[in-house]
């Protein structure tokens, strides 16, 4: 028979009893709120994952969107659905006219959609891009390279992972059974994980703008070297030419010098008739000079093959480096050297310039950019001038690219600078020449400016700081 208890027992162990009840009340609530705060953490999560696949494919689609490479496009957005949440994306361009769409339904695969040509846009500078419906989770963004391309809109399935919850269930029941001090560190723990785990991202997402950066940089800069290709080619024929005719010549010449050297040693009537029938004292003065004139033309070649070499290495560590920006700009003029010859003379009017902390490859690539863009600005039937002038007031340095053509209204002026505007005929120019020229120098701490009259010519004047800021 069962001991009964009596009341000042009971009484004795309520406290304890309501210490244990309000523990586990307390424990069961902390797991219940923990529960639904990891739960919105995943929400949280879903809605970041949905906005860096969205941030991704702009990345990996910009370029393309430019070249209107549709084919690579709807590669990249394939990439994109290899994520089983990702529902559907649709690009479109400014007015909300579908270029691509692929969707998929629920652990399908992708294919391509055709069930709209346009689709209403957001307003740019809306600040939500994001919403949710009972089916999906709705990211918008927009494509930007300088100016507004067009929309991306990507879809993610508006549910939770089961095997997600019931991990999460789990892992909550588990604490409920422990203290309030080991739930706090576990969720301490998850929260420290997840934060990380958005900052990764956020690195990657940064990490790829970077070299979509560097990758249009050196777009712009082969663009550049393409167009001066064949002059490059013809810079390099000529002394190559007189090379071989000098090497031609000494072959003759050779031929004669054996014919001396193979005469009758005691006959010395016989050697001098020799020496004045091939003309042997001209030889061998001629000789000398065609040697000098052999390495003289090798040397031009060497030189244009450095110059060519230096501007378009890629310089991906960007390493600052105290520079000469005389020697960068007479190495710009080797190689622009046939485009502005038969365009206009030039005038150099150097100063004394300190070293300059810079990128020297990136700065040739402006000076190129501006020494072209000067000579095309000349008229064929104008006497072209390009005036070049450097000068430095201790901390900073200036350039002045200037040129007699036709000059610039105040419309065209103001939009130079802009990606892709160029006054040229369609397939010549990338409009980005300008655009990247800036980039480069304000990467700098500099500033590059334009000034210009219609019928007298136009003034570049670029400023860099000597030291960089740090």
């Amino acid at each position: 028979m069962p001991l009964s208890r009596s009341s000042s027992e009971w009484d004795s162990l309520k406290p304890a009893l309501l210490i244990a009840l309000a523990l586990a009340t307390l424990q069961i609530f902390s797991g219940i709120a923990a529960y639904y705060q990891s739960k919105n953490l995943l929400w949280d999560s879903k809605y970041q994952t949905a906005q860096n696949l969205t941030k991704g494919l702009i990345v990996s689609v910009v370029d393309q969107i430019v070249t209107k490479d549709y084919g690579s496009i709807e590669s990249r957005i394939l990439q994109t659905m290899s994520n089983a949440e990702v529902a559907s994306v649709v690009l479109t361009d400014t007015t909300g006219k579908v270029i691509s769409a692929l969707q998929r339904d629920i652990g399908q695969k992708p294919h391509l959609a055709f069930d709209s040509d346009w689709i209403q846009t957001p307003e740019l500078g809306q600040t939500s891009l994001q919403s949710r419906d009972d089916a999906y989770i709705t990211t918008w963004a927009p494509v930007k390279l300088g100016m507004h391309l067009g929309w991306i809109r990507l879809q993610t399935f508006n549910f939770l992972d089961s095997a997600e919850l019931a991990s999460l269930r789990k892992e909550n029941f588990l604490l409920s059974g422990l203290s309030i001090v080991s739930g706090l560190l576990v969720l301490g723990i998850f929260l420290w994980r997840a934060y990380f785990s958005v900052i990764k991202r956020e690195h990657i997402v940064e990490a790829k703008l970077d070299e979509t950066t560097k990758r249009l940089m050196q777009s712009e800069k082969l663009a550049s070297l393409g167009e001066m290709a064949a002059g490059v080619a013809h810079e390099i024929n000529n002394p190559v030419g007189y090379v071989s005719s000098n090497l031609a010549t000494l072959q003759k010449y050779l031929g004669f010098y054996e014919e001396v050297l193979d005469a009758p040693a005691g006959d010395a009537e016989g050697l001098a008739a020799i020496k004045k029938r091939v003309n042997y004292a001209f030889i061998r003065s001629d000789v000398r000079n065609l040697v000098n004139e052999s390495q003289e033309g090798i040397e031009r070649v060497k030189t244009i093959i450095k110059d060519l070499k230096d501007f378009a290495r890629t310089n991906t560590a960007s390493n600052y480096l105290p520079s000469d920006i005389h020697v960068g700009l007479k190495s710009t003029l080797n190689i622009a050297h046939n485009q502005i010859k038969n365009r206009a003379q030039l005038k150099l009017e150097f100063g004394n310039l300190p070293l300059v902390e810079c990128v020297p490859s990136q700065i040739n690539q402006v000076f190129l950019n501006l020494l072209v863009n000067a000579a095309q600005a000349v008229p064929v039937d104008k006497e072209g001038l390009i005036t070049i002038r450097t000068y430095s007031d201790g901390s900073f340095i200036s350039i002045e690219v200037e040129d007699n053509g036709e000059g610039m209204p105040d419309e065209i002026l103001h939009k130079i600078f802009d990606p892709f505007f160029t006054t040229k005929e369609a397939g010549k120019g990338t409009g980005l020449g300008l655009s990247v020229s800036q980039k480069i120098i304000q990467d700098h701490a500099g500033t590059l400016t334009a000034s210009s009259s219609v019928g007298v010519g136009s003034v570049f004047k670029i400023t860099l700081p000597v030291r960089r800021a740090l």
